[in-house]
């Protein structure tokens, strides 16, 4: 895919800091992180890689938090399209996005209503 940084949209922006809305190791300083993030697709699906900047983010795990969504509206069960957002070397780092049967995503990251959105 593209190699061309870009920000974020705003409901990339309100995915995420959904996501990081949760309280977890470090997740103060992705925060941070986000508000300088500069983006490239990685897949048609939606994925993401992060070019960012500020304070190392101390996490326990590779992806500390993820969420998911249901890709027809109207419908509360699978295939679910699911958002991890993994971070590397204390930097946000990848966000990935997929669907459960691999089939294609309907509903994308931009048009999905974020209440729509499941944190586990």
């Amino acid at each position: 895919m593209s190699q061309a940084w870009r920000d974020l949209t705003n409901s990339e922006r309100q995915l995420i800091e959904l996501l990081l809305a949760k309280e977890f190791p470090g997740a103060e300083a992705l925060r941070s992180q986000l508000e300088t993030a500069r983006v490239s697709a990685i897949d048609a699906e939606g994925s993401l890689q992060f070019r960012v900047s500020g304070p190392l983010a101390n996490v326990q795990q590779r992806v500390p938090t993820e969420g998911y969504y249901f890709d027809t509206e109207g419908l509360d069960y699978r295939p679910a399209v699911n958002v991890l957002l993994h971070v590397v070397e204390g930097k946000l780092h990848e966000l990935e996005v997929y669907k459960d049967d691999g089939s294609a995503i309907e509903t994308s990251l931009d048009t999905v209503d974020i209440s729509r959105f499941h944190l586990p």
